[in-house]
C-alpha cells in the first residue's frame, strides 16, 4: 500500500496547497524524477504556466469563494442547500474523529475539502486501515469527486489543474476498481442548482 499511499498524498497536496507553496513545488519536483509519463506531463504543464496563472487557476478551482464552477468540498455537491459545513460535512468529522485523526488546518474550512480527503486516505494507508480509507472512498470522496473533478478539468483555466483533475479522477476510479468498493449512492444537489 506505499505506492497508493504516496500518491493519495501527492495528489491531495496539489489539490489543498497554492500551486506555488513550498508544498507544491516539492510534489512537482519529485513528478518532474519520476519515470511516469503522465507525473512527468503533470509537472512540466506547471512548469509552462507562468505563476500568477497558475495562482488564479487554483483560487478560482480550489480555494476561492462565492460562484465556483467545481467547488471542492464535498458538502456544496450533498447537501441539500448545498452549505458547506452541512450534514455531509457533520458525518465526515465524525468518521474523522472516530479513526482518532485531526485535520487542523489551521483555516476555518470545511474538513470534506477534496485534497484533504486525498491526503486523509493516505494517512490511514499509512498506517495499515485499508478499511479506513476504503470507507473515506466510498462513503465520502466517490460520491461527490466525479462530479467535481469532471467539472475542475471543464472549468481549467490552465493545462496543469485541467490535467490534475483528469489524473486525479483517473486514479481514484482504477483505486476503487482494484479494491471492488461499492460507491454510496448519493444525490448531487449541485448539478440540480446550474
Amino acid at each position: 500500500m506505499h505506492n497508493e499511499s504516496t500518491l493519495f498524498r501527492l495528489i491531495g497536496g496539489l489539490l489543498f496547497h497554492s500551486p506555488t507553496s513550498e508544498t507544491a513545488q516539492s510534489i512537482l519536483n519529485s513528478f518532474s524524477a519520476q519515470d511516469d509519463k503522465i507525473l512527468k506531463n503533470i509537472a512540466e504543464s506547471s512548469q509552462q504556466c507562468e505563476a500568477d496563472l497558475l495562482e488564479a487557476d487554483f483560487f478560482q478551482l480550489l480555494q476561492g469563494s462565492g460562484d465556483m464552477p467545481s467547488p471542492p468540498w464535498g458538502s456544496a455537491y450533498l447537501d441539500k442547500e448545498n452549505a458547506l459545513f452541512g450534514s455531509s460535512t457533520l458525518e465526515f468529522r465524525e468518521f474523522i474523529r472516530d479513526k482518532g485523526l485531526q485535520c487542523d488546518t489551521g483555516l476555518r474550512e470545511p474538513e470534506d475539502h477534496i485534497g484533504l480527503m486525498f491526503m486523509l486516505t493516505s494517512l490511514l494507508l499509512e498506517q495499515d486501515d485499508v478499511a479506513g480509507a476504503n470507507q473515506i472512498l466510498s462513503q465520502h470522496l466517490m460520491p461527490f469527486a466525479p462530479y467535481m473533478l469532471t467539472a475542475m478539468q471543464n472549468n481549467a483555466e490552465t493545462a496543469f489543474y485541467a490535467q490534475l483533475a483528469e489524473f486525479s479522477l483517473g486514479w481514484l476510479e482504477y483505486y476503487c476498481e482494484d479494491q471492488q468498493l461499492v460507491i454510496a449512492e448519493r444525490r448531487n444537489y449541485w448539478q440540480e442548482t446550474e
